[in-house]
């Protein structure tokens, strides 16, 4: 061999030697990033993005459900618009967050359901308004999970209107109801959905301040007679109520015989609810007021031509049912309905 063909080989040898060595470099890089964890946080932050058509901002969402990883699927949704889901990417059945984001009245039933409206006597489910400026209520249902729910008001062909239904359970089994941030934490999470999904489909929803507070959930918290200041206001005798919010689509307010057992549980409904609880809730409402089978109720009208709907039932607390008094629920009723109408800016309740 002469030096001439030598010298070539010799260099291309020293030219693969360092390429070699780069490439054995970049797949021992590659290995360590892969187990790692790092592919894994790549694919969980490229399936958080876009969620629901790009409507769920989850900046807050592994720390609502307590978790290290995150990862997004988007759902079938053949009955609304979008459905998603964030779950606990390390342990599947450990915490989850659902969007969904559906049309008006379709949606507006599913929710009502989610509100546990189906059941409207229960002493035990109560919403609280988001505040802040916000159009929709929370129930934290007094476990684990936690709801909001926010109408969108929408041009054609969506007039009608869009509902965001926003549930969430933490992996830690820690109660949102019990944590004031994080009550504030899930109302954020859910206002945000509530404005990119109207964003997206070219909504309008209503919004104001960051949500730094959420009042505490005051479901079974018992005011003194003659001291209630929310939804109860100016109501006699002991009762359960929450704050009262004009931006708020469904109110409640309960009232005690005594302190312990719970008589008749008052109602407010405002669009999109209003409409379709009587078909939920089997009520046998006809007519603008009445009074059937136990219930009464009244109807106002508000701005934009819709109509507001006041219910007040006797209540099951789990033991008992409280004892009908006709009497005392109409009153309540005229009361109730009345403050809650001036609030939300619509006129004076037609009343049984």
């Amino acid at each position: 061999m002469t030096p001439e063909s030598a010298g070539p080989r010799a260099a291309r040898r020293r030219w693969r030697l360092p390429v070699a060595a780069g490439v054995g470099l970049a797949l021992a890089a590659g290995a360590v990033f892969y187990l790692g964890g790092g592919y894994d946080r790549r694919q969980d932050g490229r399936s958080l993005t876009g969620l629901c058509h790009g409507s769920v901002d989850t900046a807050e969402v592994k720390t609502l459900l307590g978790v290290d990883r995150a990862r997004g699927e988007d759902a079938e949704a053949p009955e609304g618009l979008a459905a998603c889901s964030v779950v606990n990417a390390g342990k599947p059945s450990g915490g989850f967050l659902n969007v969904r984001v559906g049309r008006a009245p379709e949606e507006v039933g599913r929710a009502l359901h989610d509100l546990q409206r189906y059941r409207p006597n229960l002493a035990t489910t109560m919403v609280m308004p988001l505040g802040h400026g916000r159009r929709g209520v929370l129930d934290l249902e007094g476990r684990d999970r936690a709801t909001a729910v926010l109408p969108l008001d929408c041009p054609a062909p969506n007039t009608a209107g869009l509902l965001v239904t926003v549930e969430a359970v933490p992996a830690n089994g820690g109660y949102v109801r019990d944590d004031p941030a994080q009550r504030a934490r899930f109302a954020r999470v859910a206002a945000r959905a509530a404005e990119g999904a109207a964003r997206v489909w070219g909504c309008t929803a209503p919004s104001g301040p960051e949500i730094a507070e959420v009042p505490a959930d005051t479901r079974y918290v018992k005011v003194p007679d003659g001291a209630a200041s929310g939804t109860c206001a100016g109501l006699p005798g002991v009762t359960v109520e929450s704050p009262a919010d004009p931006n708020a689509p469904i109110e409640d307010c309960f009232l005690y015989a005594g302190q312990d057992t719970p008589r008749f549980r008052l109602g407010a409904y405002y669009p999109p609810f209003a409409a379709l609880l009587p078909a939920v809730a089997d009520y046998p409402v006809t007519g603008p007021a009445g009074d059937k089978g136990g219930l009464a109720w009244a109807a106002a009208a508000c701005p934009g031509g819709a109509t507001a709907l006041f219910t007040v039932d006797t209540v099951f607390d789990g033991d008992r049912t409280g004892a009908p008094d006709p009497a005392l629920e109409k009153a309540a009723l005229r009361g109730f309905a009345t403050r809650s109408a001036q609030r939300h800016g619509c006129s004076a309740p037609q009343l049984p």
